[in-house]
């Protein structure tokens, strides 16, 4: 494991005598790491080209389905990823879960990593073991995402490049994973990234009646996590308030639910006026 462990500190000039002694390439260490693999991993530009000059392996996987270009993607060493690009790392290599590089990072927000991976050949309509593209992971790191910009980049690329904005994956759109399919109630997220990433999906035509395994819908989504702006915005682009859940149940309910009461209120019929009858909602409450 010496050439892994001089590699993972970054001594090139450690890992060319040990290469000199003969010690294999390729060796790997107890986690199943070559040199390659943690000198990606690790950043260390000058052992990565030392390795790969010298005919290292850049598709030999660690124990945990690590590669050196999912490690180096992973840890957003951007000019070492065009490194092992230029030096034929496979694109496609799947990682556990039937990952690929791209769907990494995708769900890292990582938007100049996913343009260049693209731009090299990756597959956009790859799918993971469970039916998810890489605009999923986009739309579930979008769900927690705080930097706007980074985010319609991102979801913007992929869509350039083909991705579909409608297509389920385990029963969720991208649309409705932006909107935290898969989070848990109470997470938190910037209402200003959301709207501009659904803006983006809308403009792209996603369908606002997608629903999830659930049942739920954009706008269930949106009130079972107490976005306001989210749910006017959605009202306002023409999503069903009525649409009903696998337990009969609205947006409105969801809210009621989770005691969002000025979420409700924006299902609450008007009166004549224009103003929302509070004896109506309050009734209805109970």
């Amino acid at each position: 494991a010496e050439l892994p462990a001089s590699a993972m500190q970054g001594g090139a000039g450690a890992v060319r005598r040990l290469l000199e002694l003969g010690l294999p390439i390729d060796a790997v260490d107890a986690q199943g790491c070559t040199a390659l693999l943690r000198a990606a991993g690790g950043g260390h530009r000058a052992a990565v080209d030392l390795l790969l000059a010298r005919g290292a392996d850049s598709a030999l996987a660690a124990h945990s389905g690590a590669t050196a270009l999912s490690a180096a993607v992973s840890m957003r060493h951007l000019d070492i990823v065009e490194r092992l690009l230029r030096a034929g790392a496979p694109l496609e290599q799947r990682l556990p879960g039937e990952l690929t590089v791209l769907m990494v990072a995708c769900a890292l927000g990582l938007t100049d990593v996913a343009a260049r991976l693209l731009a090299a050949g990756a597959d956009v309509h790859a799918q993971d073991a469970q039916g998810r593209t890489a605009i999923h992971c986009a739309a579930m790191y979008g769900f927690g995402a705080r930097d706007r910009t980074r985010l319609v980049a991102l979801l913007d690329t992929l869509l350039l490049a083909g991705a579909e904005p409608d297509q389920p994956a385990a029963g969720a759109t991208p649309l409705l994973l932006l909107l935290g399919a898969r989070a848990e109630p109470g997470t938190t997220a910037d209402e200003d990234v959301l709207i501009a990433a659904l803006d983006l999906l809308l403009d792209h035509e996603a369908r606002l009646d997608a629903q999830d395994p659930r049942g739920f819908g954009p706008l269930h989504l949106a009130a079972l996590h107490g976005l306001l702006r989210v749910v006017q915005r959605l009202l306002r682009a023409g999503a069903d308030p009525d649409l009903r859940d696998t337990l009969n149940r609205t947006p409105r309910d969801i809210a009621v639910m989770r005691g969002f009461v000025d979420i409700a209120a924006e299902f609450v019929p008007v009166t004549p006026d224009g103003e929302v009858s509070r004896a109506r909602f309050l009734r209805d409450r109970s």
